[in-house]
């Protein structure tokens, strides 16, 4: 149950105000072109795992806010992949190719039909923010697609340098909301995330839009936005 009163509302952004294009949010259409899906998934799962990690590691959270150098980080990221799973036959150019349309593309993001409606009924009675794991491209995006003056605050990681469900990023979000934590709710599709937040005294709340999601046993649960406005 909702303990009110309510004055402010957190969101998630991936699997919750929008959603990968692919479903998939590194394996995009652009990279789709290039890589073919059979061999990928022909490659043994522990080299791919291996692949996929060495590769992340060139995303790790860092304060950095230019689009420039997340596209780095991208062209890095896929070069990486080629570099490691060689049967994908992808060039460094290609990986360029896909890494600037990975930061460039609008379209690598889906919005929920529900998702603008909904945050404009929140807007009339809470604050609202944002707590997410993104990149700074996500600014012009939610720009692009009418999103962006919705929000009061926008707390993300690579501003602050550090990932849900780390506490300092909770930590941040509160004290620009200025609002007790018990005052305000959570919504995210990772119930590890829910816990960290539960911790500060944020109510949680998980949200099932992502495939084959479960329902918590700790938290409620949404299956789509527009259910949240049943719950308060």
């Amino acid at each position: 149950m909702i303990k009110k009163p309510i004055r402010g509302i957190f969101f998630d952004l991936g699997w919750t105000i929008f959603r990968p294009s692919t479903g998939d949010w590194k394996i995009t259409e652009k990279a789709l072109e290039f890589i073919n899906l059979d061999i990928l998934h022909s490659i043994p799962k522990d080299r791919r795992n291996t692949a996929f990690i060495k590769a992340n590691e060139c995303l790790k959270t860092e304060i950095y806010k230019k689009e420039a150098e997340e596209f780095v980080r991208y062209s890095n990221y896929y070069k990486i992949i080629a570099k490691q799973l060689p049967e994908l036959k992808l060039s460094e150019k290609q990986a360029e190719i896909i890494a600037y349309d990975r930061v460039y593309n609008n379209s690598n993001y889906v919005f929920y039909d529900d998702a603008k409606k909904t945050i404009e009924c929140l807007k009339e009675k809470y604050k609202i923010g944002l707590i997410s794991d993104t990149d700074p491209s996500i600014v012009r995006v939610l720009k692009n697609e009418g999103f962006y003056d919705y929000f009061d605050n926008m707390t993300f990681n690579f501003e602050i340098g550090e990932n849900k469900p780390s506490s300092g990023i909770f930590e941040n979000a509160l004290k620009v909301m200025n609002l007790p934590a018990n005052e305000t709710l959570f919504i995210d599709d990772y119930e590890k995330n829910l816990d960290s937040a539960s911790y500060m005294g944020i109510q949680s709340i998980l949200i099932l839009s992502k495939p084959n999601s479960q329902k918590s046993s700790k938290y409620p649960s949404i299956n789509k936005l527009s259910d949240l406005l049943l719950l308060l």
